[in-house]
């Protein structure tokens, strides 16, 4: 009998995410390249088997998944017929339980690939591994925990390894890394454990792999060597810094153009922003959101409206906010059938004191419009100013990954309500000229920088 972690030669790192996948049900092991995370996950997979056999569990079958299945031909089966002892089993398909490692004496890896998720709903696993997670929404996630269950296992375990990026980025950073839940989830919050991952901990890395680290451009060099979860390989705005383009909210000038840029939803949510634009300088704030799903045309105008009102002792009064235009998707001009009347999203926004003004929804242009405004000026401060409170376009902005397919564009697979809202928005011709400051009124000398 061998002792596990001589079998496994498992580096600190990788214990450290073995003891924390044995005290909580989710687990990533995730961050940079190179500190093996494939590895670590295919042999605690492995472990995962021997000791719920050896607890008594009868012919446990764990899961390991990838995205295709070339991806998990290469980074995994090849690894498995060559890494795991012969003495153990082996990798072959049968009729009735499909491809996967066989252990001798009972129990199997089964070895799956996510191009259709939804095959896994009925399926049952004593735990499940996933290979970057972040190649995959939450949807597949959900999928995937929905099968944990097995005969004698309480609590099947939850295992992936990632590096950050993709279409999954956000949603695995705000689980993981930024333990942002929501509400049918803040139960399991404790359930939920992040190992951070870096080169350094792999100590097997030869030196022109970290030679060829420190080359990189420094977006990627920082999402690479240091597993930097704001920054990654495929961010579309990379010159986000939250540093430059968070600022605390603080008193708008009258005097200043204001308007509103709405991306509409209601499975997937609404996305509303108001802009302001400083005239004496040119540059653009956005200082209020609106986020939210399930909401019908009449309560999404509602809420807009209700959002420039105040609330005195019960009573609503209006603060007499004046916003010249309100910009949105053309989409919403268009006519459906309702009590045999053609109807659109705009006209019912219109009847409840919101009216609308098409925007410019060249997606590409969006994008182009986008990175000038967050381009940094010779004052050192950007064309475009963010108020902290507003949190989703903040959380979402910085996580947009480029379509694989057309890499000037976002991928329409992430969350990309906020930033369809900010281009439509940024296409306003804001009227009149620029005015020079007035002297002694810096409107922006009371602003307080986020953290």
């Amino acid at each position: 009998m061998a002792k596990w972690s001589d079998v496994c030669g498992f580096w600190p790192k990788q214990k450290e995410a073995t003891r924390e996948s044995d005290a909580h049900q989710f687990t990533l092991f995730g961050g940079s390249r190179g500190p093996g995370k494939s590895r670590w996950l295919r042999w605690n997979l492995a472990r995962q088997v021997l000791r719920l056999r050896g607890s008594g569990v009868k012919d446990p079958m764990v899961g390991l998944f990838c995205e295709t299945y070339p991806e998990l031909e290469d980074r995994q089966i090849s690894k498995i017929v060559s890494e795991f002892p012969r003495a153990w089993g082996r990798v072959r398909s049968t009729l009735t339980a499909g491809l996967g490692f066989y252990f001798r004496g009972g129990g199997m890896i089964a070895l799956r690939n996510l191009d259709d998720p939804e095959k896994y709903q009925s399926a049952e696993f004593a735990a499940v591994g996933v290979d970057e997670l972040t190649r995959n929404g939450k949807d597949v996630f959900d999928t995937l925990r929905g099968s944990l269950r097995w005969p004698g296992v309480p609590r099947p375990r939850f295992m992936a390894a990632t590096t950050p990026g993709n279409i999954g980025h956000l949603w695995v950073k705000d689980l993981w890394v930024d333990g942002m839940f929501p509400p049918e989830m803040e139960p399991l919050r404790p359930e939920f454990a992040f190992v951070p991952a870096l080169p350094d901990d792999n100590p097997s890395l030869p030196p022109e792999y970290w030679q060829m680290l420190e080359t990189l451009p420094p977006e990627l060099s920082r999402a690479w060597r240091y597993g930097d979860w704001d920054v990654f390989e495929g961010q579309v705005f990379a010159e986000w810094r939250r540093h430059l383009h968070v600022i605390e909210p603080t008193e708008i000038p009258d005097h200043w153009p204001r308007w509103r840029a709405v991306d509409w939803g209601y499975a997937s949510p609404m996305a509303v922003l108001w802009l302001a634009r400083n005239p004496d300088n040119g540059r653009t704030v956005v200082y209020r959101e609106l986020y939210e799903a399930g909401l019908t045309d009449p309560e999404q105008a509602t809420r807009i409206v209700g959002a420039e009102s105040d609330e005195y002792d019960g009573e609503i009064v209006e603060t007499g906010e004046r916003v010249e235009a309100t910009l949105a998707d053309p989409s919403m001009w268009t006519k459906r059938t309702i009590e045999r009347k053609a109807i659109s999203s705009a006209d019912v926004y219109a009847t409840c004191g919101v009216k609308l003004t098409r925007a410019d929804n060249d997606r590409i242009a969006g994008v182009r419009r986008v990175h000038e405004a967050l381009a940094v000026q010779p004052d050192g401060l950007p064309n475009l100013l963010i108020f902290s409170n507003c949190v989703n376009l903040i959380r979402t902005l910085p996580a947009l990954p480029r379509d694989e397919h057309n890499p000037e564009d976002v991928d329409t697979g992430a969350e990309d309500h906020p930033f369809d809202a900010l281009k439509y928005g940024l296409s306003y011709k804001v009227r009149g000229p620029r005015r020079p400051p007035e002297p002694g009124r810096d409107p922006w000398a009371r602003v307080r920088r986020s953290n």
